[in-house]
Order: C-alpha cells, then sequence, then structure tokens
C-alpha cells in the first residue's frame, strides 16, 4: 500500500471527527443559548402571571373577653393591588405594623374574611372564625319549684356570673331579690309567689339573660312569657264569653 493511500484515509478520518465536533458545538450552542433562555424566560413569565397571593392569619386570645387581636402576614411575590379584611360583612380597620403585616382589634365574634389581590390580577380569599369573646349571657339551668320556693344553678363559662345583678321581678313586685346565694355551687333560690318570676342576671362584662319560670318548672324568655300570658289571658276571654252565653241562654229559657 503507498503512502499516499495511507496519508488519504487519515485526513478523511479527521474531517469526519471534526465535522462531529462542529455539529455537538452546534447543538449545545442552541440549547445554551436559545433553548435554555426560552424555557427559563417563559417559566418566569409563568410564574409571574399565575402566581396568586397568600397569608397567614392569626387570632389571638382574649385577655379581658371583650376584644381580641388578628395579625395578618401577606406573603406574594407580586405587590398587592388590594387588601379588605371584614368581620361578618363589616370592614375591619388595619394598621401596617411591619412590611406585609397588619394587626387589628376585634370587639365581637364571628368570621373574619380576607381578601388578597395581587399586582397580576390573582385572587386570594381566605377566613378564620373568632369565639374567644364573650357575647353570651349566663344560663339558668335546673330549676325547680318546692314549698313555693324556687332553685336553680347560674353557669356562665367564660367571663362569669356577676352574682351582684341577680333579681327577679314579677306582675306585681318590680324588684325581688334572691333569698339565697351560693357563689361556690352558682345555686341561687327566690320566693315564688306568683305564677311566673322572671329571672335578671348578668355575666362581669354586662351579657344580660332575662328567663322567666312558670310554675312548671319551665324556663321561658321574655317573649315567649309574653305570648304564653296573652294566650292564657284569650282563653279565659273566650271561657268568660261562653259562660256570659250560657246563661243568656238559660234565662231565656227559664222566661
Amino acid at each position: 500500500m503507498s503512502p499516499y493511500t495511507n496519508n488519504s484515509r487519515q485526513n478523511r478520518g479527521r474531517g469526519g471527527s471534526n465535522r462531529h465536533d462542529s455539529g455537538r458545538s452546534d447543538f449545545m450552542t442552541v440549547l445554551l443559548f436559545y433553548v435554555l433562555p426560552f424555557i427559563v424566560v417563559n417559566s418566569i413569565i409563568f410564574i409571574l402571571v399565575t402566581a396568586a397571593p397568600k397569608g397567614d392569619l392569626t387570632i389571638g386570645e382574649a385577655t379581658n373577653f371583650t376584644t381580641t387581636t388578628m395579625e395578618l402576614k401577606i406573603k406574594s411575590l407580586l405587590p398587592i393591588k388590594e387588601l379588605t379584611v371584614t368581620l361578618d360583612g363589616n370592614a375591619v380597620e388595619l394598621t401596617k405594623t411591619a412590611s406585609k403585616t397588619y394587626a387589628a382589634t376585634l370587639g365581637s365574634n364571628g368570621t373574619v374574611k380576607v381578601s388578597l389581590t395581587a399586582f397580576n390580577g390573582m385572587k386570594n380569599i381566605f377566613s378564620e372564625q373568632v369565639n374567644v369573646l364573650d357575647d353570651t349571657p349566663p344560663s339558668i339551668k335546673d330549676s325547680i319549684i318546692e314549698d313555693g320556693v324556687l332553685s336553680f344553678r347560674l353557669e356562665d363559662t367564660q367571663s362569669g356570673v356577676n352574682y351582684d345583678t341577680i333579681y327577679a321581678y314579677d306582675d306585681d313586685t318590680p324588684e325581688i331579690l334572691p333569698l339565697s346565694i351560693d357563689r361556690s355551687t352558682g345555686l341561687v333560690t327566690f320566693d315564688m309567689q306568683k305564677e311566673n318570676l322572671t329571672i335578671c342576671v348578668k355575666d362581669l362584662i354586662g351579657n344580660e339573660a332575662r328567663v322567666t319560670i312558670t310554675p312548671q318548672g319551665e324556663n321561658l324568655d321574655p317573649e315567649e312569657a309574653a305570648a304564653q300570658a296573652s294566650q292564657e289571658a284569650a282563653q279565659a276571654s273566650d271561657a268568660d264569653a261562653g259562660d256570659s252565653a250560657e246563661n243568656d241562654a238559660n234565662l231565656e229559657t227559664a222566661e
């Protein structure tokens, strides 16, 4: 074999290797400078367009049972365009305490609703229940009537019963004081002379309960007691009218 032939084959081999390296270099160039930047840029655009704002809402404890605090921390890649906070539909006044952090004082139980709208138009709505405040009056339980004496228990699981506010009234007496009060057990007794006796009591922050107790020991609220009294009065009136008509009929028969 001649030297010329061997050199030709070696040159052809080197040329194929160069073409292979050139093709690989072109592929890497396209990948690094076109494909990857395209993917990265479009990924960033997609995230910015679809990113929804988030937030952490924390309800504090109620030390005095009348107010509590809330704290809202916003977590958003984009600036917030609109922020609204309501408590049972009523706007809550916010105070900015730090970057993307807000606080407010709440004076009643209910549902706190937060609406966040980011600069890209994406919205997030979330809520938290407030149930740490005392908006419930004391309850009257286990009422018993024996020998004309009414006894019952008072219970309030939050601020507690204000035993100094307990009194009752009936149709004739506007204020009747209890016969006895046991503050350790909540047991209260009243002298019950009339058919119905309305008990009034408040808790330590002023929530008032008014309960009318019947001779059967039933607990009625004032509206139920008024309705019952009206019904009994109507029945008594109908009975009187019936007796009067019967008497007139007997009188006509006798004549």
